[in-house]
């Protein structure tokens, strides 16, 4: 039997990189899936992939509006929604020292603030019937980096938003899991990217593999099929926890 039948899951920064990867292999176990991302050209490519039971809409996920006209919709097509994933984020590089207050907030607000707003409207959405979210965070939510100090402080922030999650929702009795993941370095385009404008790209490349004791960098599906374990009935235990998908990097 399909692991996600019958389910409706909405996808965050679904365009590319993990969020693609979760939305292509929850098409594929029987979930309609709602690809969302900033993106809406992207988003909209991969659900003309998925094929009829893939849905593309533009989301901003800075902007609690646009949350709550996407939440809306959705609830309108489908009638319910059953897992969410917050994927969406971006990385920000910077010491104590060299990064500024504005950064700072940007990091925040693109890493943190909206896993919240998401996180609020889904529990709303969920409580009567039960679902799964899942929030990404990353390695540096638990292994904190000094070149990354906003990242750190925001992936930090999702993961105990997310205990706090699941708290409320167990105590509540609202059936509504609520998990983060913790991705290592993951070879998505945006690292590909990066790495090919650096001077002594291979080099650079040798040293982010060097980080993770396993001796390779991990794809998107291999987060992925972590994703598929928390929003599927095999995690039906499982709440308030962390999975680290990492290649050993916080050993």
């Amino acid at each position: 039997m399909l692991k996600l039948q019958n389910k409706v899951a909405l996808i965050t920064g679904a365009a590319d990189g993990i969020g693609a990867a979760v939305a292509e292999l929850f098409a594929t176990e029987g979930a309609t899936v709602v690809v969302t991302d900033i993106d809406l050209d992207g988003a909209q490519a991969l659900a003309e992939r998925l094929g009829g039971n893939a849905t593309a809409l533009h989301l901003d996920v800075c902007q609690e509006q646009e949350w709550r006209s996407v939440m809306d919709d959705v609830l309108k097509r489908f009638g319910r929604l059953d897992v969410l994933v917050n994927n969406a984020g971006g990385s920000g590089s910077g010491t104590i020292e060299s990064t500024s207050f504005e950064d700072f907030q940007h990091i925040m607000r693109l890493n943190s603030d909206s896993v919240f707003i998401g996180c609020k409207l889904a529990v709303e959405a969920m409580k009567e019937k039960g679902g799964s979210i899942i929030n990404v965070s990353s390695i540096h939510g638990i292994k904190a980096a000094s070149y990354a100090t906003g990242y750190s402080a925001a992936k930090g922030a999702v993961r105990l938003l997310t205990k706090a999650v699941a708290l409320h929702c167990g105590e509540n009795g609202y059936r509504v899991r609520c998990n983060s993941v913790h991705p290592g370095y993951i070879l998505t385009t945006q690292m590909k990217n990066w790495v090919a404008r650096q001077e002594n790209s291979s080099e650079v490349m040798k040293g982010l593999i060097g980080k993770h004791p396993i001796g390779f960098l991990g794809e998107p599906m291999d987060v992925a099929n972590g994703i598929l374990y928390l929003a599927s009935e095999d995690s039906r235990f499982v709440t308030a926890s962390e999975l680290v998908i990492d290649g050993g990097f916080s050993a």
